[in-house]
């Protein structure tokens, strides 16, 4: 899968809204955070929001199971 292609599953399935910081997502992670939601959402937790931290380079992942929320941050080195 190219990188554009990775970009619109983003913003679709994790609710990027803006464009570049999806497409940046892609480059850096890959699939990779695409498939932590997946087997997280396979597990019972639901995504409630994603925030791109452009100046870390960070992708934030909100979920929550029953009445615990968690924050997941994929961070490239």
């Amino acid at each position: 899968m190219d990188v554009f292609e990775l970009a619109k599953k983003y913003h679709q399935d994790l609710g990027i809204k803006e464009p570049s910081f999806a497409t940046l997502a892609a480059e850096i992670f890959d699939d990779l955070g695409l498939k932590i939601v997946e087997h997280l959402k396979n597990e019972g937790y639901i995504l409630k929001g994603t925030r791109f931290i452009d100046y870390e380079k960070s992708l934030v992942l909100e979920i929550i199971k029953e009445d615990k929320t968690f924050e997941i941050a994929l961070r490239k080195l």
